[in-house]
């Protein structure tokens, strides 16, 4: 099984998108995000309750990357079933932390969902995140598996399938003054 990466412009930013693991015994829905040091974080949906766990390795396995946590990142009532997961996010200047993380997946409701976590501020997420896409209610088409993310210095981009235009792909974007969408036409 391949992972499929799109890596923005600037080292800083990196983006990537999300594949299905097909060995429903571990990890069904995951998406994978590096840091330009090697160190990785895996986030992968609990099939035994729906929630959304990150797993952080010191480098590349093949380099010798270790285990170094594994925590709850988004509880499982907050994530549907099988929903696809999204990853994007800011590294330091430095390439070695972590300046802001966003996590993307569906609500049981269908509802495009966020959790992010910035550093000095943690993790924030969840219905009452009111600058989280998940108070915009942007509505997701029923049991759709595409969702991709993608950050630069100016914006934040989520692509789904909208219900609202479900034979062509949606872009839900940020650039600091709020979330829109718009579909592709």
């Amino acid at each position: 099984m391949s992972i499929l990466c799109l890596s923005c412009a600037s080292s800083q930013y990196q983006s990537h998108v999300v594949y299905q693991c097909r060995d429903p015994r571990l990890w069904y829905q995951h998406a994978i995000t590096p840091l330009p040091d090697g160190a990785t974080w895996f986030f992968y949906q609990d099939t035994s309750n729906n929630s959304i766990i990150a797993v952080h390795t010191s480098n590349t396995l093949t380099a010798g990357g270790t285990f170094l946590s594994e925590e709850l990142y988004v509880p499982g009532s907050e994530v549907r079933s099988n929903s696809p997961i999204a990853v994007s996010g800011v590294v330091n200047s430095a390439g070695t932390s972590w300046t802001e993380i966003h996590v993307f997946f569906y609500s049981p409701e269908n509802v495009l969902s966020e959790f992010y976590f910035t550093a000095g501020v943690g993790l924030q997420g969840g219905p009452t995140c009111t600058t989280c896409v998940t108070n915009e209610g942007f509505l997701g088409a029923p049991d759709s598996q595409m969702l991709y993310a993608l950050e630069t210095d100016e914006e934040v981009r989520v692509g789904f399938v909208s219900a609202g235009a479900p034979d062509t792909v949606s872009e839900a974007a940020n650039s600091g003054n709020g979330w829109t969408v718009a579909s592709l036409t």
